[in-house]
């Protein structure tokens, strides 16, 4: 049992694969439900300070996951 199934590389660009993916679809439903960019979504449901709260803490949670993916990717 002493060899390893997984070597850390290999985890850590998994890692970054999915933060890009989830940073990336975050990203796109930020566009498409609070900033109208399609004109899919006509009224997100929420307004007022409480959008503004979801949109940007969206925002955030995309940057986040794209910038810790690329890293993880780029140390790779």
């Amino acid at each position: 049992m002493s060899e390893k199934l997984f070597s850390m590389d290999s985890i850590r660009g998994k890692n970054g694969s999915r933060l890009i993916s989830i940073g990336g679809v975050a990203l796109v439903a930020q566009l498409v439900i609070f900033q109208n960019s399609l004109g899919v979504v006509e009224d997100p449901g929420v307004t007022g300070i409480t959008e503004d709260v979801l949109s940007a803490g969206l925002l955030l949670v995309a940057t986040v996951c794209l910038a810790v993916g690329v890293f993880l990717r780029l140390r790779d």
